[in-house]
């Protein structure tokens, strides 16, 4: 899908781009359309944003186990200088000097003078300056985790989901494209179709009243004549409504401007003849070859990976870090003045951390993790017989859709038919006027039936198409 899609791009863009760049005119062809839908269809627009962030997610991850620099500055002021409290003799003199200067006062009958000691006394000490400064830079870089690397995977596999999420777009883009398409071209075939109706009725009108005016026919077969006139132009106006509400539709689904004149440059019956039946009828099923399918298995591979990073949480996380700052203590905020003194801080060193017990929480949240696997595991095998049913179902309704407009066609040739031998009967006299009608209004009903098996089966080949993605 993803070559032949590239390959429409480039076929179309020289006719496509001169049109584009007025925004006022498109003229395309079905695989132009889908062409120009890839690139400005709103959906496309979201699936390459979502992928942009997919790999935003991947290139954070990535930045969180690379290196660290941050930096660190604090002030403070204290309004209240803290007070320590120690025994009134913590500074006192050691107790070999006491006895020393005890010797000493006895030897030479001085007397030391000193109080009496105070067991029970306290003493009050206020240290630091009011003001304190810090300012450095502090890096850190991760140096072992388990669930870095586990996570670094996921989100890589994670752009691989979106890849494949956008291929899926793509395929729902170009079946929606192709179904509007073939809208606006039944719109366009049933005008011409009305139009035709309207032009038969009016030959036929002259003709009767030809008859008429010698005496062949009757004015009640003129009136109702004029009345299916009336009926068909009815609805040539709703025919020519629809056509420009289809339009609007397929300009919506391509993403171009509603404002925009858009014209068809495909037939029904040049799509109808690029249809090979026996070709896609014979084609196998692959799922892998369906981005919903792909896109799903990475899903399930992404399950795996939680309960793997699950279990990683357990494992030794190291890191490493250095700090080097400078700290200011002042009895005033004058850290601007240069002429005072920074004390520098350096050091630098490593942290593990591992959890040792958790009373079981950890094996219970990796069983969870295990229990959303096996969902994405179902949900795989639930979405893969889904895609074969779909497809089984798109095959018998391409076949049956087949058989309805080789019916439709038939039916169309012999309506015609009768009308041609009916109209030369009634024109000859032996054929009633009733009868005429019957077998006009047969042909225009044959006709309507022939457009809407033509409409079913372009819409029933998509939907094979689809199913294979094969765009």
């Amino acid at each position: 899908m993803k070559n032949s899609a590239i390959l429409i791009i480039v076929l179309v863009a020289g006719v496509i781009a001169p049109l584009d760049a007025q925004g006022q005119n498109y003229v395309v062809t079905l695989a132009e359309a889908q062409a120009v839908a890839l690139e400005k269809a709103f959906a496309m627009q979201y699936a390459a944003l979502d992928r942009s962030k997919a790999e935003r997610d991947v290139k954070g991850v990535l930045a969180s186990g690379l290196p660290q620099v941050n930096l660190i500055a604090d002030y403070s002021q204290y309004i209240d200088i803290p007070t320590q409290v120690a025994a009134g003799d913590v500074f006192g003199f050691p107790e070999y000097l006491t006895s020393f200067l005890g010797g000493v006062s006895q030897a030479t009958g001085v007397s030391l003078n000193q109080p009496p000691a105070d067991p029970n006394a306290l003493s009050e000490f206020q240290f630091g300056q009011a003001h304190t400064a810090n300012v450095g830079i502090q890096a850190s870089q991760l140096v072992f985790s388990g669930s870095y690397f586990v996570g670094l995977r996921a989100a890589q596999l994670y752009v691989d989901v979106q890849d494949r999420a956008a291929e899926r777009t793509a395929d729902e883009v170009l079946t929606q494209v192709a179904e509007a398409y073939h809208l606006a071209l039944g719109a366009e075939e049933a005008l011409s179709l009305a139009q035709e109706s309207v032009k038969l009725i009016e030959q036929s009108r002259s003709e009767v009243s030809a008859l008429q005016s010698e005496g062949f026919a009757d004015a009640l077969s003129v009136d109702r004549l004029n009345l299916a006139k009336t009926e068909l132009e009815a609805q040539v106006l709703n025919a020519e409504r629809q056509v420009a509400l289809t339009k609007g539709l397929l300009a919506f689904q391509m993403g171009i401007g509603l404002q925009d004149e858009l014209t068809l440059a495909d037939d029904l019956e040049t799509l109808l003849a690029n249809g090979q039946e026996l070709e896609w009828m014979s084609r196998s099923f692959d799922p892998s070859a369906v981005p919903a399918i792909q896109e799903q298995q990475m899903y399930f591979e992404l399950a795996g990976l939680d309960v793997m990073n699950q279990k990683a949480k357990g494992w030794p996380q190291i890191g490493a870090f250095y700090t080097n700052q400078g700290n200011a203590q002042r009895d005033a905020f004058n850290f601007l003045d240069g002429d005072e003194k920074w004390y520098p801080v350096q050091l630098w060193g490593l942290n593990m951390s591992m959890p040792l017990w958790t009373s079981f929480g950890g094996k219970q949240l990796v069983e969870k993790k295990k229990i959303e696997q096996e969902r994405a595991r179902i949900g795989l095998g639930q979405l893969t017989q889904a895609a074969e049913m779909e497809f089984g179902n798109a095959r018998a309704g391409f076949a049956n859709a087949t058989a309805v407009l080789n019916n439709a066609r038939t039916a169309e040739a012999i309506a015609g038919k009768i009308y041609s031998q009916t109209e030369i009967g009634f024109n000859e006299g032996v054929v009633s006027s009733f009868e005429w009608t019957e077998s006009r209004n047969e042909l225009l009903q044959a006709r309507s039936n022939r457009l809407a098996a033509s409409l079913n089966w372009l819409n029933a080949r998509v939907a094979l198409q689809a199913t294979l993605s094969a765009f």
